[in-house]
């Protein structure tokens, strides 16, 4: 089955961009700085999702209470000087935007990231022209699942919902798309799990994001 969209809405980490690596080693360096154990690379990329403060507590563990607050200014300090060191384009990503925005698809972006560092990003990946509006957590008052950022997007390019997709690796991107009256698009390849994502009932799932091709016209 195909659909005909005018607006395409990506969450960023875990999406289009595998971050994993520079956040799991910037939330290793707060450990380390700490006096606290580093943990395995894989189990810091499943806590991603939910932007830098949520991955910090679970990082910290039962000293969440007391070391919550350095921890948060170690980590935001660090991946602020080593964002761009192994963060990657998914495979298919820069095909599919090329693609979209030759077909005049409307495209933006809805994320628990910082705007700032998802821009700079954006421009190192040579992508940022594709994106002319980034929905960060300072540009809302909740945070998805909540479908604000999503709505913000849309607002920007005048599209009903119902004229767009919202793409996404987790619960919370799924279930705010789904609030906000989009299409919705779970991607296997990202931070989530195929469990978590196949329980929200997306419209189709993508264990390649050039398979958008064969949903969206």
């Amino acid at each position: 089955m195909t659909w005909t969209v005018d607006t395409i809405v990506f969450d960023f980490d875990g999406v289009l961009v595998d971050t994993g690596g520079d956040i799991a080693n910037a939330a290793n360096y707060m450990l380390h700085s700490l006096g606290l154990e580093e943990q395995p690379k894989d189990r810091i990329i499943g806590y991603i999702g939910g932007g830098a403060e949520p991955l910090v507590r679970k990082c910290l563990g039962s000293q969440a209470e007391t070391l919550y607050d350095q921890g948060l200014a170690i980590f935001k300090k660090r991946y602020a000087e080593y964002y761009f060191v192994e963060t990657k384009l998914y495979p298919g990503a820069q095909q599919i935007v090329e693609h979209y925005a030759r077909t005049q698809k409307n495209m933006g972006i809805a994320t628990n990231k910082v705007g700032h560092l998802t821009r700079e990003i954006l421009k190192g990946l040579h992508i940022d022209q594709y994106f002319p509006v980034v929905i960060g957590p300072e540009s809302i008052t909740r945070r998805k699942p909540d479908p604000e950022a999503v709505l913000k997007v849309l607002a920007y390019f005048g599209t009903p919902p119902d004229r767009a997709l919202m793409i996404g690796d987790t619960v919370e991107d799924l279930l705010a798309g789904r609030s906000a009256g989009t299409l919705t698009c779970g991607v296997t390849y990202g931070f989530g799990s195929m469990e978590s994502i196949e329980s929200t009932r997306p419209d189709f799932i993508l264990n390649d994001l050039s398979e958008l091709l064969q949903y969206i016209d």
